[in-house]
């Protein structure tokens, strides 16, 4: 029970509004929870939830959207309920239908349930992974928890770098699951589940997978389809009894998040938060504008302003925070726009990601799509070693997209590999320790991507580009980056985040309908636009898409540049067993040239932050 104990408490900002524990009668399995009341705020919702006889018990992260639904239908059946809560329909319709309830769910969720007759344990994660799920096995016993610093309260659970993760974190600003930074620790892919039998090994697969065409359409009014699936997926998210608000950038996914919200609960003005950063001009009329479209559609409208001295202030807290580094410079401004949020008494806050991995938002895909057809496709009629001889010409210069799509198609590999990369394969060479190095030649992080390649041909013959970017996109990036920074850091402070664009039926729509409707006009995102443009008018829509971020560049030349600078001297022993510290120190001298540079950096810096942070936990108790 210390071990369950101290495991909770480590997670304390996910769950500030109370505490539950269950263990078997045999002492030989226990459950912990800690609660963010949302749905159904009495004590009646406690967690861990039993069923009827107690042979079931359930913890769960996240939201069941359906759940009225599905306890109307059990109810139909005899079941009865002891709370409002949607936690509670898991274990009853566990008891209904078994495993298949997964398929059943509408939400974001992770979930653990234990049947104690068979002795089995059941984990599952959503489609689109907007929760997480971490899990390890030591020592005979097997851990999982909603953060990775739980785990890491059983003194077993080994504190050492998996080489091979770090290897792959260079290029994709994350660990691609099922792998994390730590070695022996874990977590469940998106759409993800997890099966235990007592005394047995555990097994895990996937029960969906985000491949295209698998939806049944009207190919009818296709935009007043996506404006119904769009409004009734907002208003699903509204679920709760604490107050909801919105991530407002003021750019076009807030714009219409806020519209559709706003036309569900008015008169009342929805609550928005805005972040900008001081010492950026860009950011400067970024607020500008969040301000005056904020104005325009009538929200009560929050914001601030941080800048460097923020980031230095917290910046191994922030590290630690992620629980596994996400080298996306977003986390600083989601990690105060969030405490904004909290502070103002807002528990909920709706968020745009996914909309641009849908519908062909970002630029970058734009890119790939051109390339494809004036690069590619040529390419592949030519003799691999063409590739690789344009590759040696091109690799000493700033040309390094098109030197790796040089080298990629020397070897037969893809086009794409992500929507972001840090370090592509021949640039990792130069700031890796030589040792390092020598023991992972041969590794390549396309390899990552590779299976996923192979799925999709498998399952899908002639998919096309954007289908086939579209799949990885939806089962590495998106998930383990971009939806996990939004967690992270507003579960710090014990705000959930709810995405729209994400929803079950907008999945299958977003995967479903063809590109030239998605690109309609020529225009990325184009069906996304059309609908926010009924609410704002088409000029505040259709302008030039501006990044959310944090002008790192700049602060490289200030004092970021400095903290790094000491974080290598203070830790060198431990971080030259990975990086080559004197080219660090030579890209810092000068400050970096480019926003790539800065943005590599910041990838290292990340993990140095992160692995000082995850150091300086307590001790782990032993069990």
């Amino acid at each position: 029970m210390d071990l369950l104990g101290a495991m909770a408490e480590s997670i304390r900002h996910r769950g500030p509004d109370g505490e539950g524990y269950w263990l078997s009668s045999d002492g030989r399995v226990g459950l912990a929870h800690r609660r963010l009341a949302i749905v159904d705020l009495s004590d009646a919702a406690r967690q861990p939830m039993p069923n009827n006889d107690g042979s079931a018990q359930v913890v769960l992260n996240g939201e069941i959207y359906n759940f009225r639904e599905l306890r109307a239908q059990l109810e139909s059946k005899g079941h009865r309920f002891r709370s409002q809560s949607d936690t509670e329909v898991l274990v009853h319709l566990y008891d209904e239908i078994g495993e298949a309830l997964i398929e059943r769910l509408d939400g974001d969720f992770a979930f653990g349930l234990w049947d104690d007759r068979r002795k089995r344990l059941l984990l599952a994660r959503d489609r689109a992974g907007v929760k997480p799920l971490y899990y390890t096995e030591v020592g005979g016993q097997f851990l999982f928890a909603s953060e990775i610093r739980a785990l890491l309260r059983h003194a077993a659970v080994p504190r050492e770098i998996d080489e091979e993760s770090l290897y792959h974190y260079l290029t994709y600003l994350v660990v691609p699951a099922p792998r994390t930074l730590l070695r022996g620790v874990f977590k469940l892919p998106a759409a993800g589940v997890l099966t235990l039998d007592l005394g047995h090994a555990w097994r895990t697969r996937r029960y969906w997978e985000p491949l295209p065409g698998r939806a049944a359409l009207d190919r009818h009014d296709l935009d007043g389809q996506f404006e119904a699936m769009f409004n009734h997926s907002v208003s699903k998210r509204l679920m709760g009894d604490v107050p909801v608000g919105v991530l407002f950038s003021g750019g076009v996914d807030s714009i219409l998040n806020t519209a559709s919200f706003q036309q569900l609960i008015s008169p009342k003005p929805v609550r928005t938060y805005h972040v900008a950063m001081a010492g950026a001009p860009s950011h400067a009329n970024e607020r500008e504008w969040a301000r005056t479209v904020a104005t325009k559609l009538g929200t009560a409208h929050h914001e601030i302003t941080i800048g460097e001295s923020d980031l230095l202030a917290t910046a191994q807290k922030l590290a630690g925070q992620q629980d596994e580094p996400l080298a996306d410079p977003v986390c600083l401004p989601l990690y105060f726009v969030t405490k904004l949020a909290k502070d103002s008494g807002t528990t909920v806050l709706h968020a745009g990601e996914g909309a641009d991995e849908l519908f062909c938002g970002y630029e970058n895909y734009l890119r790939f799509l051109r390339s494809d057809a004036w690069l590619w496709r040529p390419l592949q009629r030519l003799p691999r070693f063409v590739g690789w001889l344009g590759f040696q010409s091109l690799r000493r210069t700033r040309a390094r997209k098109v030197a790796d799509v040089l080298r990629r198609r020397a070897l037969g590999q893809e086009l794409f590999m992500s929507g972001a990369v840090a370090y592509y394969e021949d640039e990792k060479a130069a700031i890796l320790a030589r040792q390092f190095a020598s023991r992972h030649r041969g590794l390549d992080s396309f390899h990552v991507v590779a299976d996923l390649y192979r799925r999709i041909e498998q399952e899908s013959p002639g998919a096309s580009l954007l289908q086939k970017m579209t799949f990885v996109e939806l089962q590495l990036r998106l998930p383990e980056l971009l939806l996990m920074r939004a967690d992270k850091m507003a579960m710090a402070h014990g705000v959930e985040v709810r995405v729209p664009f994400l929803d079950r039926d907008l999945l299958e729509f977003g995967l479903t309908i063809d590109e030239s409707f998605k690109l309609r006009d020529g225009v990325a995102k184009e069906p996304v636009k059309r609908l926010a443009a009924h609410y704002v008018g088409r000029e505040a829509v259709y302008r030039p898409k501006t990044g959310f971020g944090a002008p790192i560049r700049e602060w490289f030349h200030s004092g970021l540049g400095s903290h790094m600078t000491t974080l290598l001297e203070e830790d060198r022993t431990h971080v030259e067993e990975h990086f080559a510290v004197a080219e660090l120190r030579r890209r810092l001298a000068p400050g970096p040239r480019t926003v790539n540079e800065a943005f590599q950096l910041w990838v290292v810096y990340n993990f140095l932050s992160w692995r000082r942070a995850i150091f300086a936990q307590p001790p782990g108790i032993a069990a």
